[in-house]
């Protein structure tokens, strides 16, 4: 059983967010009213980046996933998410050995019926206007098909869509469980690599400065990064991911 979701408190939307509609006569039904308003800049998080994330600046179309309705708001509480993400199965299976096993609890479902920005979900959702199905199979067959999570999705997404600068907050997956740090982490760094060297810019913001006695540093998220070269900071290296690995078996393989 999946982890509770939480309530839907009372919300607004933020004038932030980007003006978009759906129109079902295209592939992709997701698009601007007015095509000139279009953004250049899209940001995608993960539960460990919402502070990160520029939900405040109207130059940046923020996308939001799952259950982050609680958190994914300016600083005035608003929902500022353009665009939601449900890719978790909205029914269960009716047959085979998964049978009755729910995903969505009562407010996954509460808000995939109400969701008041465009959502992407895996299968029809007629209760909701602005549910659309990812085209899963169109950007398979354009690209390649490798998608282990939603952010590989979204990161396909933001490049095809011809979005200039993606930021990624939070999506340190190889702080995760065994499955977000393996399966998961190697499509994001894949799909990463495959934006950043076809001439996107790839931002990831720091977590946080960390203030010292001796002065501050800046604290890199755990992403595209190793604090050590292999090789030319051997011992340092080699120690490194020996503690990582040591305590791989205290992990969940996944939640």
């Amino acid at each position: 059983m999946p982890t509770p979701s939480p309530a839907i408190t009372p919300y607004v939307l933020s004038p932030n967010i980007a003006d978009l509609v759906i129109d079902r006569s295209r592939l992709n039904a997701v698009k601007y009213r007015v095509e000139k308003q279009r953004r250049t800049k899209v940001a995608i998080c993960g539960s460990g980046g919402v502070c990160m994330m520029p939900w405040n600046d109207p130059e940046w179309e923020c996308w939001a996933i799952n259950n982050f309705w609680e958190t994914a708001r300016d600083s005035r509480g608003r929902l500022a998410a353009s665009r939601w993400w449900e890719q978790h199965q909205i029914f269960p299976d009716t047959t085979g050995r998964h049978a009755g096993h729910i995903i969505q609890n009562d407010n996954d479902m509460q808000w995939i019926r109400e969701c008041p920005v465009p959502i992407y979900t895996t299968e029809p959702f007629p209760d909701n206007p602005r549910a659309v199905v990812w085209p899963v199979e169109y950007y398979a067959r354009k690209y390649r098909d490798y998608f282990t999570c939603t952010f590989a999705y979204q990161i396909c997404q933001a490049y095809d869509e011809g979005f200039k600068e993606i930021m990624v907050c939070g999506l340190e997956l190889l702080n995760g469980t065994k499955r977000e740090a393996t399966v998961e982490s190697s499509c994001v760094n894949y799909w990463l690599g495959f934006v950043e060297g076809r001439g996107m810019k790839v931002t990831i913001p720091p977590r946080r400065a960390v203030h010292t006695r001796d002065g501050s540093y800046i604290e890199e998220q755990f992403l595209l990064t190793h604090p050590y070269r292999y090789g030319h900071d051997y011992w340092c290296e080699s120690d490194f991911v020996k503690e990582y690995v040591s305590r791989w078996d205290e992990r969940k393989v996944a939640v």
